[in-house]
């Protein structure tokens, strides 16, 4: 167990989408090209969360089952599936301990999970067992332009908090290991797909009272003292780098989708 793993998600389950939010123009997007990789069929959506993106396939015609450990995560994605009326069926499960059939599934969603999990080649193994013969795997991940101001931000934010607490320095599987274990698979991996685009009016100012407040998803996972202990490093960097703090830009923002066929079974 890492500083990941051990952290709850209770507190912040009706926040968390709003805290994550896609326009809904763009999760329209994300949902409809999710749903042309699983052809409309049975799709397992791993680390399902609050439903952010498992509901816009589920908009979009796939039969979504939601799997993820924190029950208030999966209860608040269920509150929102019913606002926009779909179905949205869970299980609150451990990602490396799948309670399901083999071959239960046309596909199998991944998004912002394996690299919060250090057994995360067990979490591939078990997806491809619970995946029919020619299924697919998707993978999501966000994108913010590295070169605006909330990217920069972003990039610098990671930096303080690595140096402040090193154990939550994201697993290999951010890295080239994810595709290298893929291909030890089996899997043909398509190149990187850009499933939904749109843009954010920000000013760095705007980016530090959203992480004061713990409404930014690097902030609302940490300690009181790491966030107090970095927002004192952070923000005379802020300051020096940034000459006017209430400049806007519209930054753009991207969803993007890897999808992986011909995944082999373990054994």
């Amino acid at each position: 167990m890492n500083a990941y793993t051990s952290m709850s998600y209770r507190e912040i389950a009706s926040r968390y989408n709003a805290i994550n939010a896609l326009p809904p123009h763009a999760a329209l997007q994300a949902g409809g090209a999710i749903a042309r990789y699983a052809r409309g069929e049975a799709l397992l959506d791993l680390g399902a969360g609050a439903g952010r993106l498992g509901i816009p396939a589920a908009l979009a015609g796939c039969r979504v089952v939601a799997l993820d450990r924190e029950l208030a995560m999966l209860r608040a994605g269920q509150r929102e599936a019913s606002l926009q009326a779909v179905e949205l069926p869970s299980v609150q499960a451990d990602a490396v301990h799948l309670p399901l059939q083999d071959n239960s599934f046309d596909a199998v969603m991944i998004n912002n999970l394996l690299h919060l999990v250090p057994q995360w080649e067990v979490v591939l193994v078990e997806a491809v067992r619970v995946m029919r013969p020619g299924g697919v795997l998707i993978q999501g991940r966000d994108w913010l332009d590295p070169q605006s101001c909330a990217g920069r931000m972003r990039a610098k934010w990671r930096e303080v908090v690595a140096t402040l607490r090193p154990q939550m320095r994201p697993t290999a599987a951010a890295g080239p290991a994810l595709f290298q274990t893929l291909a030890r698979m089996g899997g043909q991996i398509e190149a990187e797909i850009l499933a939904a685009e749109w843009t954010e009016c920000l000013s760095p100012a705007r980016v530090l009272h959203r992480m004061r407040q713990r409404m930014h998803n690097e902030t609302w996972s940490l300690d009181d003292d790491v966030l107090e202990a970095g927002l004192a490093v952070f923000e005379p960097w802020v300051r020096e780098t940034f000459s006017d703090l209430h400049a806007e830009e519209d930054v753009t923002w991207r969803f993007m989708l890897t999808v992986t066929y011909e995944l082999k079974r373990a054994g």
